[in-house]
C-alpha cells in the first residue's frame, strides 16, 4: 500500500495481490490489525502528507495528488477529520515550532 499511495488503489487490487477475494482479505485484515484496510491506507496517506508538508514547500494541491487524494478539497476534509486541523493550519503550527 505504501509504495502505491499516489495511484488509484482499491481493496480489490490489494486482495488480488494476496490471491484472496476482497471480502476475505478485508475480514482477515480487520481480524489481524483491528482496523479496515481503507483506514490503514488513509493513515498512510495522511502520514506521507505530513512528511511532505514538513520537509518540502510543495503546494497543498500537489501534496494531495502525490499522496493519492483525488483533489485538495477531499484531502482537506480527510486531513481535518483525522488530525483535527486543516492541512494549512497544521503546516503553519508545525513550521513555527
Amino acid at each position: 500500500m505504501r509504495s502505491r499511495l499516489a495511484s488509484h488503489l482499491t481493496i480489490a487490487d490489494v486482495a488480488a495481490e494476496c490471491r484472496l477475494t476482497a471480502g476475505h482479505f478485508s475480514r482477515a485484515f480487520r481480524r489481524s490489525t483491528g482496523s479496515a484496510p481503507h483506514e490503514l491506507l488513509s493513515k498512510l496517506r495522511i502520514d506521507e502528507a505530513k512528511r511532505l508538508m514538513l520537509n518540502t514547500k510543495l503546494p497543498l494541491a500537489d501534496i494531495a495528488l502525490t499522496c493519492g487524494f483525488g483533489d485538495q478539497s477531499y484531502f482537506t476534509r480527510v486531513f481535518s477529520r483525522t488530525v483535527g486541523a486543516s492541512p494549512g493550519a497544521w503546516r503553519r503550527v508545525c513550521s513555527e515550532g
